[in-house]
């Protein structure tokens, strides 16, 4: 996920924001930043689908493993094998499982996901910029 920290502060002009405020802040725009996200996302997606993202990305078990069942010999899928390289998780632990379902899960039901947050993105930075002269007078 996109990394909330100084330099996302000095993107959008916000550096001089003073040092108690920063964390608070950072962790408002990474907030704002899964919102419109999540609601973008969700757009022309089923309750069901819905219900079983859910599901997916709360660790759900049963849900994962059906998953993993259903993509046969997933360990030599491209999707499994790159998230195992950036990972610090182990291989086969439930974290590691339940985040290459949530990557496949998207590409499935929601394959314009990354255009959604790239989007998101930058719509956040452009507003904070816009923002950025009423954000550090009010700090």
């Amino acid at each position: 996920m996109y990394q909330f920290d100084e330099s996302f502060l000095d993107s959008v002009g916000l550096s001089g924001m003073p040092e108690e405020q920063k964390a608070s802040f950072l962790q408002y725009a990474q907030d704002q930043l899964e919102v419109r996200i999540g609601e973008k996302m969700s757009e022309g997606l089923s309750d069901d689908q819905l219900d079983e993202f859910e599901r997916i990305i709360d660790n759900d078990e049963a849900t994962v493993q059906k998953w993993l069942d259903d993509l046969g010999d997933y360990k030599n899928d491209e999707t499994y094998k790159k998230l195992l390289e950036g990972s610090e998780d182990e291989e086969d632990s439930p974290q590691f499982l339940a985040d290459f379902v949530t990557a496949k899960w998207l590409d499935q039901n929601c394959p314009q996901y990354q255009d959604i947050i790239k989007e998101s993105i930058e719509g956040l930075q452009a507003e904070i910029s816009s923002q950025k002269e009423e954000i550090l007078a009010n700090a």
